[in-house]
């Protein structure tokens, strides 16, 4: 009969449960793919909601001095519309989104995660094209 040391047992609990969060990501991860996702679904359907999502200077850099409303001007913007998240990369206060069909660049605010910049295309080894940006 062999005995096993309880601490044995404990060091593969360790290892177990380390995998097992592994792969749930940070609270800040979750919620900056929350406010992706959220603005992603709700661009078209409900722009004042997603216009909420908005970072100050983005929304600002959008409506413009004489353009108009965000919730006007959104659904203009042809982003496409998004329900799932493919990956999130967290750099501090910035992080990018990559849902199913667009690239969000988002930044942490004291109200939470805000978009600064959506309808995001990769440029090779240039800065990403977006259509609703600062500036």
């Amino acid at each position: 009969m062999t005995v096993r040391s309880p601490l044995r047992y404990a060091g593969w609990l360790g290892v177990a449960l380390a995998a097992a969060c592994a792969g749930q990501g940070s609270v800040e991860d979750r919620a900056a793919v929350q406010a992706a996702l959220l603005f992603g679904t709700s661009a078209s359907a409900a722009p004042a909601k997603a216009c909420e999502l908005l970072a100050p200077l983005t929304l600002e850099d959008l409506e413009g001095e004489e353009t108009g409303s965000c919730p006007r001007l959104l659904p203009e913007q042809d982003l496409p519309e998004s329900s799932a998240a493919r990956g999130v990369e967290v750099f501090g206060k910035d992080a990018i989104v990559r849902l199913d069909r667009d690239t969000l660049f988002l930044a942490r605010f004291e109200e939470g995660w805000r978009v600064t910049a959506a309808g995001c295309t990769a440029n090779g080894d240039r800065p990403y094209d977006c259509v609703v940006k600062r500036g």
